[in-house]
């Protein structure tokens, strides 16, 4: 028979793979994952695995942890398929929802609050989204989120285990995106824990976590002193480069992150109400101050992205699970008005969301037909249970439980079943939809592609890099050139064998003309 901590742990990863594998192959490719993508099939075909490359030049932007993992999966698989390429990512989120239960269990010493908090982060609308998409950034901010939990299992505990993981997440952490995830997640944890806990900045512990950080540090340095001492000017180039574009690139207002109740899906109330209620006991106020200073920190660069927020739902995760657990724990009786209220409200908004989605997916799935009737009857079926399951046996003792659980079922369900028709109907301006294949005969080529203008995302789906075409002539007897029309500047030298369609990430048509050699 499995223990009660395994059957909780097989619960959150069967329903972590649901969540992730219900959306990983809908979503095209973005230009962040068309370079991860490139840099991985690069480091194969070149066994470049120290000095990354996309499209034949070398890519310094972000450090290779990520692109090593990609590289590994599309090495074992033989496959160059975006959904299997996206594994990684899936379990890097399933190993940060497991290493969030275990800690909290070690932490609270309570296996129902460490459950909710980790059934929480799974269920969270951004923390899914992201986790389906193979870029840098849930790796930096992830890890960074494990070690802070790890040193606070060391800050309490003193055992050194805790410290060496500390060590070895930071280590990953900068490895993955430099010192991105410190300065967000690690760092304003660190500021939290020593606010509340001021004394024990003089213990002799705190001496060890700032040494093991100099070292852990220094030792994930030593990609980018490689990469200095090999390529000199050009990596410093690079990374003045990033430096600037972190302060001048993308540049939003400090209040642009306030937005992330929306982010948070189902959750939306419940991070209202924890971000303005203060905990009354130290240990839950930690993890309440971390969301704040995440915040702050995040809002304070320049440079502002809707993916750069992730700290905040990976932090929120906590301190939601915090209020789940305190209604877990009380009667209805015993509940504030503020604190009923609070739950006939996001009573409400779940039956509002799923009877919204269930007439989206009639109207898109049964009248439009988008999806095909078996899917849209499966849909249904799975909406109008969850709304019994939902609606029917209320009592007192299990009201708020029932009203929690169903909060992360809701996310689940709504994204199992209208992801995909969200993702082509009404996002598809802000996506890559390649809906005209490629032609196998161009895939197959050996011959070099050529290019006045293309976008790193057609390097990805032609399977080959694309050299510009400058004033110097290309002197190979085949070519394939990209563009809308022929260039006048190669008609003198070449003639056009064949022509084929091709449509580019923008959904502008262009063509890719076979060219052979006149003489």
């Amino acid at each position: 028979m499995f223990s009660t901590r395994r059957k909780d742990i097989f619960v959150l990863v069967v329903l972590s793979l649901f969540a992730y594998l219900s959306i990983i192959a809908i979503r095209e490719i973005d230009s962040a994952e068309a370079r991860n993508f490139i840099a991985a099939r690069e480091m194969l075909e070149n066994s470049s695995w120290w000095s990354p490359t996309v499209n034949g030049h070398f890519y310094f932007e972000n450090p290779p942890l990520p692109t090593w993992l990609t590289a590994i999966v599309m090495m074992i698989t033989r496959s160059h398929s975006e959904a299997i390429l996206r594994i990684p990512n899936m379990l890097c989120c399933i190993f940060t929802i497991l290493f969030l239960y275990r800690s909290m269990i070690r932490i609270k010493k309570d296996r129902l609050f460490a459950f909710l908090c980790s059934f929480v982060l799974l269920t969270t609308f951004m923390f899914i989204k992201l986790g389906a998409e193979n870029t840098w950034d849930i790796y930096t901010y992830t890890f960074a989120f494990c070690a802070s939990l790890a040193f606070y299992l060391y800050a309490r505990d003193g055992q050194r285990k805790n410290l060496y993981r500390m060590a070895i997440l930071v280590f990953l952490s900068f490895l993955s995106k430099g010192p991105i995830g410190f300065y967000s997640v690690f760092i304003p944890f660190l500021l939290a824990h020593y606010i509340i806990f001021p004394r024990e900045i003089f213990k002799k512990r705190t001496f060890f976590v700032f040494l093991t950080l100099i070292i852990s540090i220094a030792l994930s340095l030593v990609w980018a002193f490689s990469m200095y001492f090999n390529h000199g000017d050009y990596f410093l180039t690079i990374v003045k480069d990033e430096v600037s574009a972190w302060a001048t690139k993308h540049h939003r207002s400090f209040i642009f992150y306030t937005d992330y109740f929306v982010y948070m899906g189902s959750w939306l109330f419940f991070s209202i109400f924890v971000i303005f209620k203060v905990p009354e006991k130290k240990e839950e106020k930690v993890f309440w101050l971390w969301t704040i200073l995440s915040l702050i920190f995040i809002s304070i660069i320049q440079m502002k992205k809707k993916r750069y927020g992730l700290p905040m739902y990976l932090t929120s995760s906590i301190t939601i699970g915090q209020l789940c657990i305190y209604y877990f724990r009380k009667t209805y009786a015993e509940l504030k008005k503020r604190e009923k209220t609070l739950l006939i409200i996001q009573q409400l908004f779940l039956l509002f969301v799923i009877f919204v989605s269930l007439i989206f997916l009639t109207y898109f799935g049964y009248i439009k037909k988008e999806i095909s009737f078996g899917l849209f009857f499966l849909y249904a079926a799975l909406h109008l249970l969850f709304l019994f399951l939902f609606a029917v046996g209320y009592t007192e003792i299990s009201y708020a439980k029932r009203v929690i659980i169903f909060s992360g079922l809701t996310m689940l369900l709504v994204n199992f079943s209208s992801s995909w028709i969200l993702e082509s109907k009404f996002m598809q301006n802000n996506l890559l939809k390649f809906r005209m294949p490629i032609d196998e005969e161009i895939l197959k080529s050996s011959d070099p592609i050529y290019a006045e203008a293309y976008d790193i995302e057609d390097v990805w789906k032609l399977g080959k890099q694309i050299k510009t075409l400058n004033k110097n002539m290309p002197d190979e007897r085949e070519i394939i050139f990209l563009g809308k029309e022929e260039p006048k500047s190669l008609s003198k030298v070449y003639e056009v064998k064949k022509v084929y369609e091709y449509q580019k990430v923008t959904h502008d048509m262009e063509r890719l003309y076979i060219l052979e050699r006149i003489y």
